[in-house]
């Protein structure tokens, strides 16, 4: 039985912890939370499953101190990624593995530059521990699908990963608006708009696949397009004016040998009226020109679900199953590239 602890319980660590409680090869121990009104309450409660008997806590002292085996590192660490990582950090150091949503270039932390890299590293040399980033795309979506379908490629001349979702109920405001620039004027300076701080995102997928495809990067490229709605509407995180931006449609490409031979882009609404003209769908799609050429196409929430809630899931329930391979892995940094296949061990059971 793995001693498992959640840091944060927002949309996707409110599923993550609900899954390693209900988990029988896991055990849920404890559970730290940034909101006063959080603190000293029931982790089940506070993930809609019911009393557990752990009390969440807002003094990160207390979770470095506990006995676990794993911490499950999900905040909205893309405001403050260089926080996140002392955080993690010090988790690593304590002695714990982790396992992190949190910053997306640490799916490949060496996007995050030397400084960083030898921070991780020392850290789990430190603790005897591992760290391993994941999440759903980038992470599953750009790194694993196209990992697996190489196999079956005597040549890539391109490959496009695309990330294609509806975010009209997804409740964070931080992300939606602060981060990536949602209902704010198309000129307006947010991440998401700055090549540089949305390129540490999304150069990561595409030097983990330059990696594991044995290719060398020339160049990285970055482009973002923006649709601004004509009347105001409402979405789960809040309001959007007229004259702001519903829809973006933003990519990061890898040059390899010459050529646009990587990108990674995400085309992402508030709502489906929201840019029509622009390719439709919900889920990922994976695009390979070369020997042979090949398209996947992956849709979620198939059943009408709601697609952002399933995506939260598929997320949490990602680093869920890592949490096994983790904590059996040699100390150090550990990418989809060291790991085996993260499956997901007792789904049938019922």
């Amino acid at each position: 039985m793995l001693r498992v602890i959640q840091w944060a319980t927002g949309s996707v660590g409110k599923q993550s912890a609900a899954a390693v409680h209900s988990h029988p090869e896991l055990e849920l121990v404890g559970a730290y939370v940034y909101s006063a009104g959080k603190a000293g309450r029931d982790v089940g409660e506070i993930c809609g499953i019911g009393d557990i008997g752990v009390m969440a806590t807002d003094d990160p002292d207390e979770i470095v101190a506990a006995d676990a085996d794993c911490v499950l590192y999900m905040p909205q660490g893309e405001m403050n990624p260089l926080g996140a990582v002392g955080d993690i950090c010090r988790l690593l150091a304590s002695g714990k593995n982790v396992i992190s949503t949190a910053v997306t270039a640490l799916i490949y932390p060496a996007a995050m530059g030397r400084r960083v890299l030898a921070r991780l590293t020392e850290a789990c040399t430190a603790g005897r521990s591992s760290f391993h980033g994941t999440g759903i795309e980038p992470g599953w979506a750009a790194e694993v699908l196209p990992l697996t379908m190489s196999g079956l490629f005597q040549r890539i001349d391109t490959l496009l990963v695309q990330e294609l979702l509806d975010y009209s109920t997804y409740d964070s405001a931080e992300m939606m608006f602060d981060v990536m620039g949602f209902g704010r004027r198309p000129d307006e300076p947010v991440p998401m708009a700055d090549p540089l701080l949305a390129g540490m995102t999304f150069r990561a997928p595409l030097m983990l696949l330059a990696d594991g495809l044995g290719a060398t990067i020339d160049d990285f490229l970055f482009d973002r397009q923006v649709a601004v709605t004509a009347d105001p509407f409402d979405v789960k995180a809040g309001r959007i004016e007229a004259g702001t931006v519903s829809a973006q449609r933003f990519s990061y490409t890898a040059v390899v040998n010459g050529r646009r031979a990587m990108t990674v882009e995400h085309i992402t609404r508030l709502g489906a009226d929201q840019a029509p003209d622009w390719p439709t769908g919900r889920g990922w799609h994976v695009t390979v020109e070369g020997n042979p050429s090949m398209e996947l196409r992956s849709a979620i929430a198939v059943r009408g679900e709601d697609e952002t809630e399933q995506g939260c899931l598929g997320t949490a329930m990602h680093a869920v199953h890592a949490i096994a391979p983790v904590c059996a892995a040699p100390p150090g940094i550990r990418t989809f590239l060291d790991l085996p296949i993260i499956a997901g061990r007792g789904v049938l059971a019922g």
